[in-house]
């Protein structure tokens, strides 16, 4: 995989959503009820997302999912409604990807990736727009604190957000290990600014998550 961050995107995150998805489609054709309903729920996702990574090395990507398959764009398709739109430092991501590597499955990423769009994800966030500061914090790699600023509903990672959260990565790391469940988390978070409206939403799409089970 690659580990500058423009490259993974463009030619790894691209290529492995699209496997993914497929991989869900063909089990679902195949027998596989869960398959059948994920793969029904991603290719029914419409939008396009914005990923920019900042500083030496970065740039700017424009992606697109339609009908279950995802493209990269050399401009923003201007026919889709906007999404999501993030903004990292280039230097943070491509540390990440670096310690990404040693232990990269790409089956695993595949199916990952491809439950990165939801068509009932869209449909809860449908007319809401939400513009936050995410700080990752005692983070492995040098520089050991990042900050995404991120846009739902909107097509530019915000400048001033709305609020700001604030997460150790000890913690997300628990949750990956099953030790802390994904509404532990959130509880965890450290919040500055007006967060109403995403902690309604956030707590819908758990209940939905739940429910799915």
């Amino acid at each position: 995989m690659n580990t500058d961050p423009v490259a993974f995107v463009r030619d790894d995150f691209v290529r492995l959503f699209n496997t993914g998805v497929a991989a869900y489609k063909a089990r679902g054709e195949g027998g596989d009820e869960k398959a059948k309903a994920r793969y029904a729920d991603i290719a029914s996702a419409r939008g396009k997302v914005l990923v920019r990574f900042e500083g030496d090395g970065g740039g700017t990507l424009w992606l697109s999912v339609k009908d279950g398959v995802m493209t990269l764009h050399d401009a923003e398709p201007a026919e889709l409604p906007a999404r999501l739109a993030i903004a990292a430092p280039a230097d943070a991501a491509r540390a990440g990807l670096e310690e990404l590597a040693e232990h990269f499955d790409e089956e695993k990423a595949a199916r990952r990736f491809a439950r990165a769009a939801s068509g009932e994800v869209e449909k809860v966030l449908e007319g809401h727009q939400l513009r936050f500061h995410v700080t990752f914090t005692d983070l492995p790699a040098d520089p050991d604190e990042v900050t995404l600023r991120i846009a739902i509903g909107a097509a530019e990672p915000p400048e001033q957000p709305t609020f700001s959260a604030t997460v150790s990565w000890d913690d997300i790391e628990d949750v990956r290990a099953g030790e802390l469940t994904a509404q532990q988390l959130f509880g965890r978070l450290r919040i500055a600014g007006d967060a109403t409206q995403a902690m309604a939403l956030g707590m819908t799409l758990m209940q939905r998550r739940q429910q799915a089970r």
